[in-house]
């Protein structure tokens, strides 16, 4: 094509348009990047994102959610903070985050419990919190402690034997309840011979496995807890009820004596478990407290049957009872020693699984005559009386609590007797590719490649290098 003027003028024409259109574009792109943002989490596991169970946490918060960062003026620090929060933003948009300068406003940080620049106040509608960490787990604990509205007393039976729950020890229960008070509860110890009665605040008594007999007036005292509404947990390991006979008639539940075995090996090595006595459970009935558990087996060592009486008893209240823990078909009760090798023996009185260990039962109280407006919901609450029994409280224990979803049942049931129904959705999320599992035929194989093969390949390529040098 030959170039005139023309043609030279058309073509400077076209490439002005060109570049016109494109900063064009580039100012449009500009404009739509600020308007509008996209965020795609594409770890495995989403692990830069927040977890479904704080997720489900700021969904059910109804209440104005505010972050105060205590700092002194750092924009790069600022800006790792609100990349922080907008996390939590984009799950609930009205979260606020605020930067306040403790040098300059000491009066408000003296207010809001501030001691030292670096602190974060969480502020829940009239409720706050100083966190010094920023972590997912401290914020989400947090908000889910000022999410109760008051701290939740939970008083632990005292004076007979039973499990301890400030103990370290691998048989006490201070890991679960360093948890449990991570998100709100308080837990005290209670003798009913130094006070012979329940707390009137106690959210619910916990009866942990007693390994000496009770005595009468501490039975009845529990009793009469019992009938006039109070929730309970009861933990009962085999052996005998050490006197507490009565409050299972006043329940209408029977308590076996013998011990709930397991004795498939092939399950064991799955589970990783030596001993026949620790049973898997799997199957949770209906019951609230397991609808989000996100796991499927929980270990049950050393466990128990219990059973619903076979005839009415006259002493049982009225009780709505639901099955909440069952065994596998192929376990049974052995109601003999565990010494050696054993075997189910019907004969001998053993009961082929599955096995029932644990009941919930709930019964509806008499409603208050008069119950003013704005509490009426929290009345309707507190109707429903609430008790758990479980054949086993070894499950809780230090050893045991890291097991399956061990530790997350148990926070759930106590998050159902203290009538937190909101939070039994709060689930516990984990990384699904945080460990490295290999079979044992696996192992053998990588481990005889470094030790055995990898080595001596390098022996014999060095000796044949050598080899072909000195030939030379």
């Amino acid at each position: 094509m030959k170039m005139t003027k023309t043609v030279h003028r058309i073509l400077g024409v076209q490439n002005a348009i060109f570049y016109l259109l494109f900063l064009i574009i580039l100012g449009l792109l500009g404009f739509l990047s600020r308007e509008f943002h996209f965020q795609a989490d594409w770890t495995y596991g989403n692990r830069n994102s927040l977890t479904e169970a704080t997720r489900r946490l700021l969904e059910q918060t109804d209440q104005p959610l505010n972050f105060v960062a205590y700092i002194p003026e750092d924009a790069m620090l600022q800006e790792q903070l609100r990349k922080l929060v907008a996390k939590y933003q984009r799950v609930k948009p009205d979260i606020k985050l605020e930067f306040v300068n403790p040098d300059l406003e000491p009066v408000r940080a003296k207010q809001d419990g501030i001691q030292y620049a670096g602190q974060m106040v969480i502020h829940l509608g009239e409720r706050s919190e100083v966190i010094e960490q920023t972590t997912e787990s401290v914020i989400a604990n947090a908000i889910q402690r000022m999410s109760r509205g008051a701290e939740r007393l939970v008083v632990f039976l005292e004076g007979h034997g039973e499990r301890d729950p400030l103990a370290e020890t691998s048989n006490g229960l201070s890991q679960f309840i360093t948890s449990l008070e991570r998100s709100g509860f308080k837990v005290q110890p209670h003798n009913l011979v130094r006070t012979q009665s329940i707390p009137d605040n106690a959210r619910f008594l916990v009866i942990a496995s007693p390994q000496k007999e009770l005595l009468t007036g501490e039975v009845e005292v529990i009793k009469n807890y019992l009938e006039q509404g109070g929730n309970l947990l009861w933990l009962q390991d085999p052996g005998g009820l050490k006197g507490l006979k009565p409050l299972a008639d006043l329940l209408g539940l029977k308590v076996s004596e013998g011990t709930v075995l397991d004795a498939n090996e092939q399950l064991h090595a799955v589970l990783g478990v030596s001993h026949p006595a620790v049973v898997p459970v799997v199957d949770y009935g209906r019951s609230p407290i397991a609808e989000k558990l996100t796991g499927s087996q929980s270990l049950f060592p050393f466990s128990t049957m219990i059973e619903q009486s076979p005839v009415e008893n006259q002493q049982s209240l009225v009780w709505q009872t639901e099955e909440l823990l069952t065994t596998l078909p192929n376990s049974w009760l052995e109601s003999g020693t565990i010494d050696g090798a054993v075997t189910y023996e019907e004969d001998k009185g053993d009961v082929l699984g599955p096995i029932s260990i644990g009941f919930t039962l709930t019964r509806l109280l008499e409603q208050p005559e008069e119950s003013p407006t704005t509490e009426l919901a929290n009345a309707k609450q507190e109707r429903q009386q609430r008790v758990v029994v479980i054949g086993d409280s070894d499950f809780l224990i230090n050893s045991f609590i890291g097991q399956g979803v061990n530790l997350e049942l148990a926070t759930h049931i106590f998050n159902w007797l203290s009538a937190d129904d909101k939070l039994l959705a709060i689930q516990t999320n984990r990384a699904p590719d945080t460990q490295f599992t290999l079979s044992e035929t696996s192992s053998f194989i990588l481990a005889s490649f470094f030790l055995i093969v990898l080595p001596l390949s390098l022996i014999s390529l060095g000796a044949l290098i050598w080899f072909r040098r000195r030939s030379r």
